[in-house]
């Protein structure tokens, strides 16, 4: 029995008859795999970065947004050079975040 099973290793581990190097093939593989892997992950992540960064340069005093964390607010004022925006959460309630925490501008709702 246990030499039943070393001969299957040995047969696994063994190069087929007919084998020969194919190292260009996996040369080759690599760089087509980093290009998809660009064109499907890296390159919409970049446009989608580079959207979000315009609508936050594009805010506005009483613009409605989503913050990352969930929180709806008004804009009320910008600190920091921009760096820093307040938001109007409640009645007289006023918090300060990142601006890079903005997630979405909230679309203005159409009376019907």
């Amino acid at each position: 029995m246990l030499s039943n099973l070393q001969n299957l290793f040995l047969l696994a581990q063994a190069d087929p008859a007919g084998a020969q190097g194919g190292g260009f093939n996996t040369l080759l593989f690599i760089p087509i795999l980093f290009i998809i892997l660009y064109f499907i992950v890296i390159r919409p992540q970049r446009n989608e970065e580079k959207k979000r960064k315009t609508m936050i340069e594009s805010l506005q005093k009483g613009d409605v947004v989503i913050t990352s964390s969930g929180i709806h607010g008004k804009v009320v004022e910008f600190k920091d050079n921009n760096e820093s925006v307040v938001l109007a959460i409640a009645k007289d309630t006023n918090v300060t975040f990142n601006s890079s925490t903005i997630l979405r501008k909230k679309e203005k709702e159409k009376e019907a």
